[in-house]
């Protein structure tokens, strides 16, 4: 199991503004425990069935991929709009930009592994 830490700051992000908790692992050690999201498009399927859930216009999801690649998906009006980049500064500035009301970081901890932050 990975070490929970905050990587919010890193990215620019604030981890209060957060809307999303991670599941708790199964075997019982109360740890936050990992999705399991093989391909990319099944991260953004994930962070769109999350972001239609939610319901709030102003959220989104930023995603940092095993690879060091960052992604963020976000709502506008009725449509799911997804950027690519690998710049880390990419979610302070679509925050910045944008200014979503809450959002979530999630994190591919090892490949397919990922930890909602």
């Amino acid at each position: 199991m990975a070490i929970y830490y905050n990587p919010y700051p890193m990215y620019g992000l604030n981890k209060y503004r957060s809307f999303l908790k991670a599941p708790i692992c199964d075997c019982g050690c109360e740890k936050p425990g990992y999705i399991v999201l093989e391909t990319e498009k099944d991260v953004e399927d994930f962070c769109c069935s999350v972001l239609f859930e939610h319901e709030c216009p102003d959220s989104a999801i930023f995603v940092v991929f095993h690879d060091g690649k960052h992604m963020a998906v976000f709502r506008d009006d009725e449509n799911f709009l997804k950027i690519d980049d690998d710049n880390p500064h990419l979610f302070a500035k679509l925050d910045g930009d944008l200014r979503f009301c809450c959002y979530n970081l999630i994190i591919e901890e090892k490949p397919g592994m990922w930890m909602i932050r």
